[in-house]
């Protein structure tokens, strides 16, 4: 099992996109989580195949600011519990291993916020 969170900055940037797929591919992950992806959630979940990744679940940012997605494999299972626009949380059970549990956080840079 392999995951990488990034706080990626932008989905909507090529390089970005490109950057996150061949580090996809050759680290084989199985699960990845992108911060601050600034765009829409559709937009996040419309790079699985991209990305190459079978499934997907993103929270929109607002505006220019936040944004969360999760990719993963058919291979493993991803339950999906509460979230909100600055974390995910999920149950993730690869087939014949243990679960575990996953927590991805974006916070704001500004205390007030």
């Amino acid at each position: 099992m392999s995951c990488l969170s990034w706080n990626c900055r932008s989905m909507g940037n090529a390089t970005t996109v490109k950057e996150l797929r061949d580090l996809a591919k050759q680290v084989a992950l199985t699960v990845l989580c992108v911060l601050e992806t600034q765009v829409h959630k559709a937009r996040v979940e419309s790079l699985k195949s991209t990305l190459g990744y079978d499934n997907s679940f993103a929270v929109s940012s607002l505006g220019r600011s936040g944004g969360l997605g999760i990719f993963w494999n058919n291979n493993t299972r991803v339950e999906l519990l509460p979230y909100s626009q600055y974390h995910n949380d999920a149950i993730v059970t690869e087939y014949g291993k243990e679960q575990w549990r996953l927590t991805c956080v974006y916070g704001e840079a500004q205390v007030a916020e």
